[in-house]
């Protein structure tokens, strides 16, 4: 079952974009509510367009369709934060968001059935396989929040999973088996399941396969292995539908699952979204086992939401959420329930299943989205949603919804004042914020002193194997100091295959200003003339006044879009009655580049120029 939310918007200038394009990726065969404490602030982004192969349905230069999880709708993320704010920063797309199973929205990106430029999902298992595939425009996802699993069940709990299991799934799990199955007998509950290829119902798969190797799995269960191509997994089919336990699921069921007539009467799946589903659970009626008896595994922002009352689609009064944050030694781990979700472009380079068509996307709406996703802006206001407010189910939960897109980074040794010529050595860390996957060791970490509100990288360094870092340098001119990291893919879960990787978005830690005492005023700088040709820059300047040593430097910056921070691309040496200068380099081409000039005389602070922007073709 798939729902739709969206919104119309006016025509606006283009926006500036950051994301660039990778080598292209061959396919292989095979009345809106809001919960938020601040505004979103003004986003910069960099410039280009590229408009996608008009096809029936799909995405034109000015609108824009995601298909992803219900999670994110059902929740009401979607339609109360994400949509009105995009709607908000860029009312220039028309934008559109098409809920459904994770699974479900891979195939209709694959085929190209919603002319979909955007996909949202949470399931590692089978992202790896879109990615081989060829449909991710990226390497990667792009890591975007995360949530956690929560199991609900009525206040009742007749399988006792409150009081056996509120930090074990596994055993909340075996729980529900056993009470269900009790005996032989009539049900005393059911688990109700998505039975779809959503990446709840991939979740749910990997914890029925950990009831499985359990020393003493639940009585009478039974579990057949779901296929790979789906995720994986085991789940429960009556006795006799497979010769042994762990065998392979018959296939003839929904997204490849067994039929529902293999289930066991306690376990019933519902074939809909998040919501439905657990809206399904509150009811309980029409399953083998009574009225306020049901069971479901559900994601907290969709639990919150429609526990809060304020969700249009139903209220869930008769639910409560009977276990949550897996402890480390249970079955699983201390991680096992964290739900990650990941944003992809869609790659317009695939072909689509079936046919020669490309993929029909909007790349530049899609840049933009992604890249709002992931802004310090927006990340900053999931925090705000269904916590602390009427609609905060779990007021000692903190909120469903927590932000992950770019590392958390720590920097510490920057002092407020220090003498001409000394060193500063500036220590911290650098953490991967979706908790539970592997440390950020070897990355790239720049110090950058803050210009016109852009970062000037000053030094470098790189973390270590706990993914803390060590950088020593002497600074020349005071301001605002910080340290960042740029784009950030990595191999998040190499037990998978094909492996999987995730792209984590630039990070800076909180900038602390520094004064250096004892400099002189090198004067002023700025830009005269900027030209550039098949990649060749040629810029000249002037700058008052003269230098009084020897020895001085003008450096020619650049920042090119999708990059932390400014690097030096080209330098002149200057005599003591110079007031102009050249500065030749080469840049890429294909980019928008931000550029700065830094005036460096011995003695004295540094000055740096006003900022210019310049497209290189």
């Amino acid at each position: 079952m798939k729902y739709l939310y969206s919104g119309a918007m006016s025509e606006t200038p283009p926006s500036l974009r950051r994301l660039v394009r990778p080598g292209d990726v061959p396919r292989r065969s095979g009345a809106v509510r809001r919960f938020l404490a601040v505004p979103l602030l003004g986003i910069l982004f960099a410039a280009a367009a590229l408009l996608a192969p008009a096809l029936a349905s799909a995405d034109t230069s000015t609108t824009l369709t995601a298909v992803g999880t219900s999670d994110v709708s059902d929740s009401g993320l979607m339609q109360n934060v994400i949509q009105p704010e995009f709607h908000a920063a860029y009312p220039q797309f028309t934008f559109k968001y098409i809920g459904t199973a994770t699974g479900e929205a891979i195939t209709d990106v694959e085929t190209g059935s919603e002319g979909a430029s955007i996909l949202i999902v949470h399931a590692a298992s089978i992202e790896n396989q879109f990615v081989a595939d060829g449909f991710s425009y990226l390497p990667a996802g792009l890591a975007i929040f995360r949530n956690d699993f929560v199991f609900a069940g009525p206040v009742t709990d007749p399988a006792g999973v409150s009081k056996n299991a509120p930090n074990n799934i596994v055993q909340a799990f075996a729980d529900v088996a056993t009470a269900g199955f009790n005996g032989g007998g009539a049900p005393k509950a059911t688990f109700v399941a998505r039975d779809s290829g959503s990446g709840t119902s991939v979740e749910e798969h990997s914890i029925w396969s950990l009831v499985g190797q359990q020393a003493s799995p639940p009585p009478g269960l039974v579990l057949c292995t779901v296929p790979a191509a789906i995720g994986g997994g085991e789940t429960p089919v009556k006795a006799g539908v497979v010769a042994a336990s762990g065998d392979p699921c018959p296939a003839g069921g929904n997204d490849g699952l067994p039929p529902a007539t293999d289930f066991p009467s306690w376990y019933i799946g519902t074939t809909t979204g998040q919501g439905p589903t657990v809206i399904a659970t509150n009811a309980c009626t029409g399953y083998a086992s009574p009225v306020n008896t049901c069971y479901v595994l559900t994601d907290r922002g969709t639990f919150d939401y429609l526990s809060s009352g304020l969700d249009p689609a139903g209220a869930i009064p008769n639910l409560s959420i009977l276990t949550r944050d897996n402890s480390a030694a249970a079955p699983g781990g201390a991680y096992k329930l964290i739900n990650y979700f990941h944003a992809y472009i869609v790659n317009p380079a695939a072909t689509v299943v079936g046919g020669t068509t490309k993929e029909p996307v909007n790349l530049a709406a899609a840049q933009d989205f992604v890249n709002f996703l992931t802004s310090p802006a927006v990340q900053s206001q999931l925090k705000y949603y269904l916590d602390g407010s009427p609609a905060d189910n779990d007021p000692g939960g903190g909120p469903p919804f927590v932000a992950d897109a770019s590392p958390i980074i720590t920097a510490t040794g920057i002092p407020h004042n220090i003498g001409v010529g000394k060193s500063v050595t500036v220590t911290g860390s650098v953490t991967n914020a979706e908790v539970g996957y592997p440390v950020l060791a070897g990355k790239t970490v720049t110090l950058d002193e803050i210009e016109a509100g852009l970062p000037v990288a000053v030094a470098s360094g790189k973390t270590n194997a706990t993914g803390d870092y060590k950088i020593a340098f002497v600074p020349t001119s005071s301001g605002s100091y910080q340290v960042s990291t740029g784009q950030i893919t990595q191999i998040e879960n190499a037990t998978l295959s094909p492996v999987y990787s995730d792209i984590l978005s630039p990070g800076a830690s909180t900038a602390a200003k520094l004064t250096v005492k004892g400099l002189g005023t090198s004067g002023s700088i700025g830009f005269k003339k900027v030209t550039v040709k098949r990649g060749a820059l040629t810029v000249t300047g002037t700058l008052v006044p003269p230098p009084s040593t020897k020895g001085a430097r003008i450096e020619l910056l650049a920042l090119r879009t999708g990059g932390a921070s400014f690097k030096e691309v080209g330098h002149t040496s200057l005599g003591t009655d110079k007031t102009t200068f050249k500065i030749k380099a080469k840049l890429a081409r294909g980019f928008r580049w931000v550029l700065q000039l830094e005036y460096v005389q011995k003695g004295h602070t540094s000055v740096y120029s006003k900022v210019r922007s310049i497209a290189v073709h």
